[in-house]
């Protein structure tokens, strides 16, 4: 007995006490797992020690500790006794076996306990069916397509918690808090149904120090919320109790948005108690939670749903397609609304929703609240009403870092408070704090820099941009050898907006080439040559004139040229460019059976490619790892994903059907996916509040993350400044203490000052301007940008929802495109051919035609000089709605 606890005691790691996992030996001779190490040697810097012997650690990095060789006598020893580790249920460390349920490693005296378990539960939830209507089972059945067995198990439990809270509550409302522990008979009662309004009037009466000063249990009771908070939450929500405008800085992941519920819950409270007591009082609590994306819309919704679990359906309301005119009505009738800044910022400038009858405005990611951000747009006219002597809503502005904008650390944050209007900030301490929100989340072990050399030959770019562009830029007398591939790109901008205004046709065409020609070279940096081409021929090959010019016909042949080079190095190329397999070899070590993983990139297009090809390499199919790509909202031309597609997407994540996610920065800020054990930023360097918000992403035990780039590259350099801005972002926050309030409220007061004056000047210029462009008369003429070709006129436009169409005869004859939804349309000219623009389908069925801005020019007035745009936020022109 005594020799087999030394054997087990041996193949135990001393820091975890789980069974050594790649056990990496230290210059004491002990051992200890690679995971392990790492957090010892990130967590404790300079003072790190053996977990053993307690002798201190003389090396900081990983790579100085080499693993054990398989020959070494534990090595051995562990492949010996593969069955012996810590039991989930009493910790003992022996032998065990995994549940066939749930893969927890149970022990020979707990395994029987444990199965039955889950048997119990499963013959609950048998149990809780039995006398169900048939519609009721159907709904039941339903959710057992999109949940695992455990989950579904877990669902049916906590539904017949909740509907014998909701039952019992109107008998005996002050054991509420208990009720969610008593047995429940199901087979006597509907499994759905009606829960009973709660009956606030005889809820327990308590102000914000009960909170405050209370232990997170009593808070939950008090506040009747499905979750425990944790105390630094409570902490946090001090100075929103007590109605002052607070900044919120909490990492990703440790729960800003219940900090922003929970302060939303208690002014809730105190105003149906109020209603209650006194009928006469105007009006019920007002909120508004705005988040920066559509996709956060839902999500953000769906975490309040945890704080207020009465009648959520009657209180919180999803803003997303409701028209603006139907939201005065819409505000009589909930409490708390969920939209985009954009729609709540449009809703308030068209006097849809009156900014001073809300009692709270919650912003998610309140970072953006600078420059032209439609958050600071809407906080300018929050601050234009506080200097008329209104009253203005509390702010509760939440952000996982508050971002340097390229500045002084310390001046930004003020800056960003004096927009925010808050004088306060609510933050993580150092020490004790700090220690309580690592034990209370999962923040990555480790964030490495991984580095590939550069393709000094590649026949492709040589081919291309020596010969190819090189040979149609000489053409338009344009020198493109000593440009990289932005500045080319500005130029080439720069070029085809200026041939678009002189109708000079071959320097359009080319600029267009050589535009097409230069993206391609930017995603091949990154992608394979497969996918890249596919980019191109659907660029270049699908609007094609069908009486093309001689230059253009020159164009075509060097695409041609280009193409039967592409093909040869395709047949002949047998191995991956090094980024790509670096790309291979990271996922491979990292994704263990169970895991999922994420890729973060810069482009939809590099979602669409790298999905396909990892889908399709045999390292990542021999592994059975499934890929999905996740982008924005938006049209699915443009590469991006409704809203129910995103939903479905990480809902498979969540489940498992897909392990591995390639997404773009939608998935760094805000969006909540499933917990990953790594994150990989395959060549995406935002700014330092990327840096830190992708970390955030990586929330699964002992987590790793990664940036994949070239050695000495733009984006390694932007990397290493961006760590240096989050140390800097650390140091603003430690002043912001050492100052203290008061000079901290003086300072912001300042900066205040030199706002409202600068608001004051804007306003009194542009208040003339911003009102003739309101009211401007429609563009005169709109013709198509590429070959000047007349296509209608501005009165022709129409505003379906958000999207601009053209409805018109004389333009449907003259383009004469298919009436079927999603078909696109080109320019009629047969010398240009390009798509204008996509069919969409009004009511009745009737067609009009949603025109891409940037394939049009416009004629306003009088003017003879095109103006060309963007986006159709930039024109501003008279529309009427569509019919």
């Amino acid at each position: 007995m005594d020799d087999e606890k030394d054997i087990y005691s041996r193949i135990r790691c001393p820091k975890c006490e789980r069974r050594l996992n790649k056990p990496h030996e230290l210059n004491c001779k002990h051992l200890v797992c690679r995971d392990c190490l790492e957090i010892i040697l990130q967590n404790h810097r300079t003072n790190a020690r053996c977990p053993t012997c307690e002798k201190p650690l003389e090396n900081y990095g990983i790579e100085t500790y080499s693993e054990l060789s398989p020959k070494h006598a534990v090595s051995r020893l562990l492949l010996t006794f593969n069955d012996v580790n810590q039991c989930e249920t009493c910790k003992t460390f022996t032998t065990v076996e995994k549940c066939s349920k749930c893969s927890k490693d149970q022990c020979d005296t707990c395994l029987d306990k444990h199965i039955e378990t889950h048997n119990q539960t499963k013959k609950q939830v048998n149990t809780s069916s039995d006398d169900l209507s048939k519609d009721e089972k159907e709904l039941l059945e339903s959710l057992k397509n999109i949940l695992t067995e455990k989950e579904y198990e877990d669902f049916v439990q906590t539904a017949k918690l909740y509907l014998n809270d909701a039952i019992s509550k109107g008998n005996d409302t002050n054991k509420s808090s208990r009720s969610n522990e008593s047995p429940v008979n199901i087979e006597k009662t509907p499994f759905f149904v009606e829960a009973k309004p709660y009956d606030w009037s005889q809820h327990e009466r308590f102000i914000a120090d009960d909170i405050l000063n209370s232990k997170p249990e009593r808070v939950q009771q008090l506040l009747r919320l499905n979750f425990t908070p944790r105390p630094y939450q409570i902490r946090m929500v001090r100075c929103g109790l007590k109605k002052e405008n607070s900044l919120v800085c909490l990492q990703t992941g440790a729960g800003k948005t219940f900090v922003a519920g929970i302060v939303a819950k208690f002014f809730y409270i105190l105003s149906r108690q109020k209603l209650n007591n006194s009928p006469n009082i105007p009006r019920q609590f007002k909120a508004v939670f705005l988040v920066p994306i559509k996709a956060l819309v839902d999500q953000q919704c769906e975490a309040f749903r945890k704080v207020f679990i009465d009648e959520p359906d009657s209180i919180l309301l999803k803003v997303e397609n409701q028209a603006g005119e139907r939201f005065k009505d819409l505000f009589n009738n909930f409490n708390i609304f969920f939209m985009t800044v954009q729609k709540f910022a449009n809703f308030v400038e068209a006097k849809h929703a009156d900014l001073k009858k809300f009692d709270l405005v919650m912003i998610d990611e309140c970072h953006h609240c600078y420059d032209n951000h439609p958050i600071n747009n809407m906080m300018r006219q929050y601050h234009r009403l506080q200097a008329s002597g209104y009253d203005v809503p509390q702010i509760i502005a939440l952000t996982a870092s508050v971002g340097t904008n390229k500045k002084n650390a310390f001046d930004h944050l003020v800056h960003l408070c004096a927009n925010l209007d808050c004088f306060d900030i609510c933050a993580i301490g150092r020490g004790l704090e700090e220690e309580e929100l690592k034990n209370s989340t999962n923040t990555p072990m480790a964030d490495h820099i991984v580095t590939v050399s550069k393709e000094e030959y590649d026949p492709i770019v040589i081919t291309l941009k020596d010969n190819v562009m090189k040979t149609i830029a000489n053409r338009l007398a344009l020198d493109i050898s000593a440009m990289d591939n932005q500045k080319l790109e500005n130029e080439l901008v720069q070029r085809h907006k200026d041939a678009c205004k002189t109708n000079d046709h071959d320097a359009v065409v080319g600029t267009d080439y050589l535009r097409k020609f230069n993206r391609f070279l930017i995603f091949y940096d990154d992608l394979p040559l497969k996918q890249c081409m596919q980019w191109l021929e659907d660029k270049l090959g699908c609007s094609t004139p069908s009486l093309p010019t001689r230059f253009e016909k020159f164009c075509q042949e060097k695409l041609k040229e280009f193409r039967d080079c592409a093909k040869q190095q395709m047949l002949s190329s047998i191995m991956d460019k090094p980024k790509l397999r670096k790309l291979i070899d990271l996922i491979t070590k990292l994704h263990d059976p169970g895991c999922r993983g994420l890729i973060l990139v810069r482009t939809k297009f590099h979602t669409v490619a790298l999905e396909e090809f990892l889908n399709n390499h045999p390292d990542i199919m021999k592994r059975q790892i499934a890929v999905g790509h996740l982008t924005g909202q938006g049209s699915a031309d443009e590469l991006c994903l409704p809203g129910t597609q995103q939903a479905v997407l990480l809902n498979e994540f969540r489940k498992g059907t897909k392990t591995l996610l390639v997404a773009t920065d939608v998935a760094q800020e805000g969006l909540d996916v499933a917990e990953c054990s790594y994150v990989i930023r395959y060549e995406f360097v935002s700014n330092e509040i990327g840096t830190v918000q992708s970390r955030g992403r990586a929330r699964a035990s002992q987590s790793r993350c990664f940036i994949l780039t070239e050695a000495q590259s733009i984006n390694y350099q932007r990397e290493l400044e961006n760590r240096e801005r989050e140390n800097e972002m650390k140091e603003a926050i430690d002043e912001w203490r050492r100052r203290g309030i008061d000079e901290f409220r003086t300072l912001v007061n300042k900066e205040q000052e030199d706002l409202i004056k600068e608001l004051c000047k804007s306003d009194s210029q542009s208040g003339a301007t911003n009102s003739s462009q309101n009211h401007q008369k429609p563009a005169k003429e709109i013709h198509c940008r590429f070959c000047d070709t007349y296509l209608c006129k501005g009165s022709s436009l129409r505003l379906q929802g958000s999207t601009i169409v053209c409805v018109d005869s004389e333009f449907e004859r003259l383009v004469n495109p298919r009436n079927s939804a999603g078909e696109k349309f080109n320019c009629p000219n047969k010398t240009c051919h390009k798509e204008l623009g996509v069919v969409v389908l009004l009511s009745r069925n009737s067609p009009a035609y949603a025109l891409h801005i940037t394939a049009l020019k416009f004629f306003m007035n009088d003017k003879n000089e095109p103006v060309l745009l963007k986006k159709w936020s930039q024109y501003h022109g008279f529309m009427k709605p569509a019919v």
